[in-house]
């Protein structure tokens, strides 16, 4: 009977690998963030975050010439 139990998930495929919380990784979040460095958030610019310390950190990268141009049209 519990062999039953164990087989269920597996109908479905396998399961992605969880992510490594503590490593940086790509988010898109819906609610505004605050920044590590204190800055505002910019309309482009891919947001980062990570689990550090007991809580999320949050970066952002700089936008580069070519996403500014790209807003503009």
């Amino acid at each position: 009977m519990t062999q039953d139990y164990l087989a269920f998930p597996r109908l479905f495929g396998a399961r992605a690998a969880a992510t490594d919380v503590t490593l940086w990784h790509k988010h898109n979040p819906i609610l505004p963030v605050r920044l590590i460095d204190g800055a505002r958030l910019n309309p482009s610019g891919q947001i980062w975050r990570r689990f550090h310390l007991g809580e999320w950190e949050y970066k952002q990268d700089p936008e580069t010439l070519d996403d500014y141009e790209a807003r503009q049209f």
